[in-house]
């Protein structure tokens, strides 16, 4: 079967938002009047869903909370301190020449929405999924479920780029094959470990990658 459509996560694959999302982190540690963690630490947390992050930062109790105090900082003043990672425009403008791109993110879909456009990426994606109300916590792996349901396709026609287990497990679970984004937040061995079928050292080997899979 062939190969039609790319799906990519956000942070960490298209733009490095890790100041954003640390200082929103660090607010809310404060806010609940905790000890503020080094960058290395707090690094870990950024892909996962943020119920996933709160639940381990604060407790079960308190999870609720933290999520609505970090998205409501992150709304504020996270959302654009990012940076799009060098040659990634330049890969999505060739990919997107031969295959529908598709953003598949935990973060809010109003949020990554606001940031493709402010940051130039929107115009090479044909849809946006992200979470919304009232599943705010939905997993990474149904979000892929509903991308394939909505779009009419087959787990054979799309390949998921990522940069953190929770991408390429998601993939997996669908019987999708991934690609491992290694600029990103996770390590070659977390990818490796949760099943991608390709690892990419840099954006500008995404194109010979995806040729690899099709």
């Amino acid at each position: 079967m062939t190969l039609t459509t790319l799906l990519f996560d956000l942070d960490g694959t298209l733009l490095d938002s890790e100041p954003g999302i640390l200082g929103c982190f660090r607010r809310t540690l404060e806010h609940f009047g905790l000890p503020d963690r080094p960058d290395a630490e707090l690094r870990r947390f950024i892909g996962p869903p943020p119920e996933h992050s709160w639940r381990e930062l604060v407790g079960e109790a308190r999870v609720a909370e933290a999520v609505e105090v970090y998205r409501r900082c992150y709304d504020a003043a996270g959302k654009y301190r990012a940076v799009v990672y060098a040659g990634i425009e330049t890969a999505l403008e060739e990919l997107a020449g031969g295959y529908t791109l598709v953003v598949a993110t935990s973060k809010r879909r109003v949020f990554a929405e606001d940031m493709l456009r402010h940051f130039g990426l929107r115009p090479y994606f044909e849809a946006v999924y992200g979470v919304a109300p009232p599943d705010l916590s939905e997993p990474k792996a149904k979000l892929i479920g509903r991308i394939l349901h909505d779009r009419g396709l087959k787990p054979a026609q799309a390949v998921m780029i990522g940069d953190r287990e929770f991408d390429v497990a998601a993939a997996r679970a669908h019987g999708m094959a991934s690609i491992g984004a290694l600029w990103g937040y996770g390590s070659r061995e977390e990818l490796t470990l949760h099943g991608a079928s390709l690892l990419c050292e840099h954006p500008q080997a995404l194109i010979d990658a995806v040729k690899r899979l099709a």
